[in-house]
């Protein structure tokens, strides 16, 4: 990679603009020097109307920033702790921030064509995801636009059946007390006009097709119906539910605070959908691994902790024990003026742990 010099940095950040006025300037003395026939009033007129003609250049600085992709320069983007976005002007910065800036620019390994990619995904929107479903989207749509044959075709029930199937079904379903011999007489008159018994079977097909998406519809509403309870009454029980006792056994124990963030995480497992509407909730009950953890932390989870925790309990009192032990030797030598060396106090050896069982047994 090619290294530029900081000095290289320190002349563009010299302000281009003045120096542009310092010329124009000398070219204004020149102008008067070589047109001395035309008068006072003409001459500035003239001079004034040179630099409204005279395009306005971009200054180095503008153009390099646009090469790395930052086109306005007053609204540069940084992201800040929070992890949104502020936008600084540039002539804002100081020139150490203007440098550092510089560098960082020029030593980027992004190819001339990756930096093109950047910009145009910061004028977009800045979330490559959406461009690309935005575009996918837009082509599937101008695919079946052109191509309405490809069309996806629903499906209905109703087209299991034959004409005649249709027919006498409807009619059963009309006449419950037509004899099976009434309702093939019926089907057999209807069909000696064949154009109006389709036209009449035509008509019940559309019908019942009608009907199924209305059952599909109450069905859809139903289910988010049950799917908003259930959203709500596990909402309400995770509100109530705001910590976990250490000891079951002891009325005043410490016990583990529930935060507000460790409760989406439960409402997430339990009801947050991937892309192919299940939870992480609904793919565990098909897991029997999983099921078995499940089973385990509600049959043996309250127990184990408050063993680990009585346990751990008993373990600090008995070295209190000793230490106050060890308190009154010191105190009761110290106020006779003796001098005398204190043994280590005994600590209870602590036995192996193989299971969780072994930690109360």
């Amino acid at each position: 990679m090619v290294e530029i010099e900081s000095n290289y940095y320190d002349s563009l950040l010299e302000d281009p603009v003045e120096e542009k006025e310092v010329v124009e300037e000398e070219d204004n003395e020149n102008f008067w020097d070589s047109e001395e026939e035309e008068t006072e009033e003409a001459a500035p007129e003239e001079a004034s109307e040179t630099k409204e003609e005279d395009p306005v250049e971009e200054d180095v600085i503008t153009s390099y920033l646009k090469s790395y992709g930052i086109q306005d320069p007053s609204k540069i983007q940084f992201e800040n702790e929070e992890g949104g976005v502020d936008e600084v002007d540039w002539n804002t910065l100081s020139k150490e921030d203007q440098l550092n800036m510089l560098k960082e620019l020029s030593s980027s390994d992004y190819t001339d064509y990756e930096r093109q990619v950047i910009d145009f995904i910061r004028q977009n929107g800045g979330d490559l995801r959406n461009i690309v479903e935005r575009y996918q989207k837009a082509a599937i749509e101008d695919y079946l636009t052109k191509n309405p044959e490809a069309q996806p075709q629903r499906s209905y029930k109703i087209d299991d059946y034959s004409d005649d199937e249709l027919y006498i079904s409807d009619l059963a379903a009309k006449f419950p007390d037509f004899t099976e011999e009434e309702l093939t007489s019926k089907l057999e008159s209807a069909k000696l006009n064949e154009e109006l018994f389709k036209k009449e079977v035509d008509s019940l097909r559309q019908f019942y097709k009608s009907e199924e998406e209305k059952l599909e519809e109450q069905a859809k509403e139903s289910e988010k119906q049950q799917y908003d309870n259930l959203m709500r009454t596990l909402q309400d029980s995770a509100s109530k539910f705001d910590e976990i006792v250490l000891d079951a056994d002891d009325p005043k124990s410490d016990a583990l605070v529930i935060e507000d963030q460790d409760r989406q995480v439960m409402m997430d497992y339990l009801l947050a959908q991937d892309k192919d509407g299940r939870s992480q909730f609904d793919k565990d009950l098909s897991d029997p691994d999983a099921l078995i953890e499940i089973a385990w932390l509600r049959t043996h989870a309250r127990d184990t902790l408050t063993g680990v925790s009585q346990y751990w309990k008993k373990e600090l009192a008995d070295t209190r024990k000793e230490l106050a032990k060890v308190r009154k030797e010191l105190e009761k030598y110290t106020n006779n003026g003796t001098n005398v060396v204190v043994e280590k106090p005994k600590i209870k050896q602590k036995k192996e742990v193989k299971s969780a069982m072994d930690l109360w047994v």
